[in-house]
């Protein structure tokens, strides 16, 4: 498999006494509360994997009223930007992939997160980056991680070491704002941080931009780390690859994996749900999520 999923008895000691954790059985029956709801919504594409639904509740940290929310912005991102979901052709991958790649480490931190780590190659400032295939790619990536486990928590892992300021201008300002939005409103994700390593002279435009772009709650979980060391703090060494001090193996192993198994997995990946926009009857209300509670401001956690 390509992530270990089975969680130690550290990582299953901190899951389990999460104030809002719930267990298996209540779990099941949020799953059958979630189908019916959905079942309920005529935009909403039929869903019958109830693990699949399971990982998006545990995800919205089993908060029904959480999920019915990011599940429905799921589906119905999905039909408003088509462009981002799609199969991947071989050639086009193989040739972006000479600029860097996305991939997820295989080991969970003692917390039950995952690292999703994004790096340029070296040969990046001699050829063109197709950014919609990246953003692509990385969406791709989370949906593949979706499928698996649930997403107890996330960090996002960017080494800028060979990010030429070229690529960096050139980046479209309102598809990386739709990519965005997808990848923090409409997957279950609990971001605990954002951490850039091997910073370049350009740093503070890029932080700038990533002010401007994420929301108001995350731009406090931004990390710059000249050093290594105190990358650790946040990411044990176990966690980590070779190539950033670590003992999890080879990097470029763990990213040919990953673009083995998102090919392996490309014809799914190109069946993705979406939802039929032609029958969404407006917004979602408060009364059709059947809250029971006070109505509580959502933000991402």
């Amino acid at each position: 498999m390509i992530l270990d999923t089975q969680l130690d008895e550290t990582q299953r000691a901190f899951v389990t006494k999460l104030d809002f954790y719930r267990t298996d059985k209540q779990l099941e029956e949020d799953v059958t509360s979630l189908m019916e709801w959905m079942s309920e919504q005529p935009h909403l594409p039929s869903v019958t994997d109830k693990k699949w639904l399971s990982h998006f509740i545990v995800g919205c940290k089993y908060n029904l009223h959480k999920t019915k929310q990011t599940i429905d912005a799921y589906f119905v991102t999905r039909a408003e930007h088509p462009e981002f979901i799609c199969t991947f052709d071989l050639e086009q991958v193989l040739y972006n992939r000479k600029n860097g790649s996305n991939c997820v480490f295989p080991k969970l931190t003692p917390e039950a997160y995952r690292v999703m780590c994004s790096r340029m190659y070296p040969t990046a400032k001699d050829l063109k980056l197709d950014f919609l295939l990246s953003f692509q790619s990385y969406l791709a990536i989370l949906d593949l991680q979706l499928r698996i486990e649930p997403m107890h928590g996330e960090i996002f892992l960017f080494d800028l070491e060979y990010l030429p300021l070229s690529q960096f201008v050139n980046l479209p300002p309102l598809m990386t704002k739709n990519y965005i939005n997808m990848c923090f409103n409409s997957f279950p994700l609990s971001v605990k941080g954002f951490h850039f390593i091997n910073p370049p002279k350009f740093i503070g435009k890029i932080m700038t931009l990533a002010k401007m772009l994420l929301p108001k709650k995350l731009k406090n979980r931004i990390y710059v780390h000249n050093t290594l060391e105190s990358l650790y703090q946040f990411i044990p060494k176990d966690v980590l690859p070779d190539q950033y001090g670590g003992t999890a193996g080879d990097l470029r192993s763990i990213e040919d994996n990953w673009f083995e198994y998102t090919m392996a997995n490309n014809e799914w990946l190109g069946n993705r749900p979406k939802a039929d926009l032609s029958k969404r009857v407006g917004q979602l209300k408060l009364c059709e999520l059947n809250v029971k509670d006070k109505f509580k401001k959502l933000e991402i956690d």
